[in-house]
């Protein structure tokens, strides 16, 4: 066979076939498969990732699990990762508090004490929203300790305050 090459002897490899093409094309070929392969499932499971972190920081903010689904499928998913594709939590609680600001009867209710009727969607606010008030009120008052406690407190909730 003149003008062809041998087997290397070492690797293995035969830089030809039985047709006369290079191997090496055809499993570069192979490889660029498998790797469009992997970047879809690696894409595949960003976004499980980003919707399972939308549902924990939507339980975080006291909305019923039923309800975040919903907030799953109306929140604008655009940047809602950094630069490395992980989930950005304050991009997340922009975008489920846009959703809410939308469609407010995804909130989760809170039961009133007292007398009175029954309102589901009367100071109905997310945790995150409460302890911005909280924060505000005991800043007003130069509560100190307040402070302190409130912000360690939603930071140990994973709220951004």
């Amino acid at each position: 066979m003149e003008g062809q090459l041998e087997p290397n002897k070492d690797s293995g490899a035969r830089p030809l076939d039985e047709g006369g093409s290079f191997c090496a094309e055809k499993r570069l070929g192979e490889l660029e498969l498998e790797v469009a392969a992997h970047v879809r499932n690696l894409e595949r499971l960003r976004g499980r990732l980003v919707d399972t972190e939308i549902g924990r920081r939507a339980a975080l903010m006291g909305i019923p699990p039923e309800k975040a689904r919903h907030i799953i499928r109306l929140a604008d998913l655009d940047g809602v990762t950094d630069e490395h594709g992980e989930p950005d939590a304050d991009a997340i609680d922009r975008a489920i508090d846009k959703v809410l600001i939308e469609v407010p009867e995804l909130r989760g209710a809170r039961l009133q004490s007292g007398g009175g009727a029954f309102n589901p969607l009367a100071g109905a606010f997310t945790k995150g929203e409460a302890y911005r008030r909280q924060l505000g009120a005991a800043s007003a008052k130069g509560d100190l300790l307040a402070v302190v406690s409130l912000k360690r407190k939603a930071r140990r909730l994973g709220l951004s305050i």
